[in-house]
């Protein structure tokens, strides 16, 4: 049988693309868990989207692959990895009897699925979001900056964040180009990307700059760049770095990056309202022409970003920033033929993540 459910109630029923998923000893039932969410058997769900289904003994985590996408769902953690991405998920997979269940929302959306929920006839929906084709391959031109530069960027859903804060391990850089420029940055975005904003590290790569090969504080609103002054750190030196707004009055709100406690910049916000902010961590390499997948030189090693909390709007308090889930979108009507927004690596081939969660960019294995 395809359902399950308790006697006082409708069985539940899976629909995958208009197909019933058909339950039985060999593959486990779906059963609702103690805390009330459905949990379903994960091989026969993916299987069914045609993945490629393996299990890792050692390290107990589901290893799933369809075309470029590979999604890793470790057992007993609240986030899966897509593309070595972290997704931060409410319920945590289990293995029960032998097998591996999970809530089947996020990982099915992670291959472009869309799941729905009817109530009233317990029916679980599983359809294809034919707003994004898996088989397309992610270029620097079908992702959102990607031809500025190469890198690796996590943000989070537009529900209102105005602040920032971690401990920042700055990069160590070889500069292989004149133009290219290294950055660690967090960020503002609002989805009418007006008065997007960043603030955070960047790069001294011009050899005529007194402090030529190490880092400084900056921060962009537009064609509004600012800096602080005689901020010069040393390559692999960890910060404390805090980019957050304030009101200031009714009419006006101050953005403001803190190095090591210390106010560096201020500048006044051209956006008041932070109640639909977006916010990211970027680690990148921009480049002076265009990047076209193969054509950087440059490298920087081992950035580290730890103790990531933000704050809400309208909160004073900072949270962890894995406790929010990641925004990403692909959106069929910009460009030639659609681009990628949110959280992405810009390319996988560049992006080198360490064991101990350090984030490395340059060409090749």
């Amino acid at each position: 049988m395809g359902t399950v459910g308790k006697a006082s109630e409708k069985p539940l029923t899976i629909i995958v693309d208009g197909k019933v998923i058909m339950f039985d000893e060999s593959t486990g039932f779906p059963y609702v868990s103690d805390t009330g969410r459905t949990m379903v058997p994960l091989r026969i769900c993916l299987s069914s989207i045609g993945c490629q289904v393996d299990w890792n003994q050692q390290i107990q985590t589901v290893i799933s692959r369809k075309g470029e996408i590979k999604v890793e769902i470790p057992m007993g953690k609240k986030e899966i990895f897509k593309n070595q991405i972290p997704i931060s998920i409410d319920t945590a997979a289990v293995v029960k009897n032998g097998r591996a269940y999970l809530p089947l929302r996020e990982v099915m959306k992670a291959y472009g699925y869309a799941v729905d929920w009817d109530n009233k006839t317990r029916i679980i929906s599983v359809t294809k979001n034919t707003s994004y084709d898996n088989s397309i391959e992610f270029t620097p031109f079908n992702i959102n900056g990607g031809s500025t530069g190469i890198f690796s960027r996590k943000q989070l859903e537009f529900k209102g964040f105005d602040g920032i804060q971690a401990e920042i391990t700055l990069p160590m850089v070889t500069i292989a180009e004149k133009g290219d420029c290294p950055y660690v940055y967090f960020g503002f975005d609002w989805k009418n990307d007006v008065g997007n904003v960043e603030g955070g590290f960047q790069f001294i790569e011009d050899s005529n700059h007194p402090n030529y090969n190490k880092w400084t504080v900056y921060m962009r609103q537009g064609d509004d760049w600012r800096w602080g002054d005689n901020i010069a750190l040393e390559q692999g030196s960890t910060h404390h770095i805090k980019f957050y707004s304030e009101k200031v009055s009714k009419k006006q709100v101050d953005l403001v990056v803190e190095l090591d406690g210390m106010e560096i910049i201020r500048k006044v916000s051209t956006v008041t309202d932070f109640t639909n902010a977006s916010v990211k961590a970027v680690t990148s390499i921009a480049m002076s022409k265009t990047f076209d997948g193969n054509n950087c030189f440059s490298r920087s090693d081992n950035c580290k970003i730890a103790n990531m909390k933000v704050s809400e709007a309208k909160s004073d308090l900072y949270l962890d920033f894995k406790n929010y889930g990641l925004y990403s979108e692909w959106r069929p009507i910009i460009g030639v033929s659609g681009k990628w927004f949110g959280t992405v690596d810009c390319i996988p081939s560049y992006l080198h993540i360490g064991t101990d969660g350090a984030i490395s960019i340059y060409k090749g294995q």
